[in-house]
């Protein structure tokens, strides 16, 4: 219960700065005449939108990973269909930076699992490479089978995380210091939480040539 309590206080608090904005943001589009104002402040409204309609997405998905809410019935997930899904799903958001999306499985890749979950903990980890990487950049979704193992990775030639960093970003709302993206802090708490869910580990490291990240899921051997 008390976790449950500090949980709801961080999202209230998460969420007041948004709904904050947005109430300033539309006072000045009452009040304004200018058509040039109107434009720059109707765009930053959206944004801020976007961002609130992103926070709530997230918040209902940690909900709805918490074991203790739903009853899951496991079945056979393919792991190269949800990453060539993420692939697609990612890629305007990807084109607008001119950054390179693509999936790679050299095989068919099978996990005992629930699929809207696995779903969006992809979902999360092609997000945050995307958002995080500079234009021109690279994302790959990586696929394969080692030792009976399934795995999976998102590697990204952004600006990565420190390692010393590289485990309270997992902690909810922990946003990386000094970082310009927006974000709700959330993101890698959902991944953790699903993987945990599916008796998975994930790691994350510097990405190819020491630059980026690389964030890994690996789930126990199939039976």
């Amino acid at each position: 219960m008390g976790a449950q309590r500090a949980f709801v206080g961080d999202a209230a608090h998460e969420l007041r700065t948004p709904l904050t904005a947005l109430r300033l943001q539309a006072q000045v589009l009452v009040r304004t005449g200018d058509e040039n104002d109107r434009r720059t402040v109707g765009a930053e409204f959206i944004s801020t939108v976007d961002r609130a309609t992103r926070l709530v997405e997230q918040l209902l998905e940690l909900a709805r990973s918490d074991p203790d809410v739903a009853t899951r019935a496991f079945a056979l997930v393919s792991l190269d269909d949800l990453a060539r899904e993420a692939a697609g799903q990612f890629a305007d958001a990807a084109s607008e930076k001119s950054i390179d999306l693509g999936a790679r499985a050299a095989e068919r890749v099978v996990v005992t699992g629930d699929e809207p979950s696995l779903r969006i903990m992809l979902r999360n980890l092609v997000d945050n490479a995307v958002r995080y990487t500079p234009a021109g950049g690279r994302v790959d979704i990586v696929v394969k089978a080692f030792d009976e193992r399934a795995v999976i990775e998102v590697v990204d030639t952004g600006t990565g995380i420190p390692p010393e960093e590289r485990q309270r970003v997992f902690a909810r709302f922990y946003r990386v210091s000094g970082s310009m993206q927006s974000g709700s802090g959330l993101g890698l708490a959902i991944v953790r939480r699903i993987a945990e869910l599916h008796g998975a580990e994930v790691a994350l490291e510097a990405g190819e040539g020491g630059a980026g990240l690389r964030a890994r899921v690996i789930f126990p051997k199939q039976a």
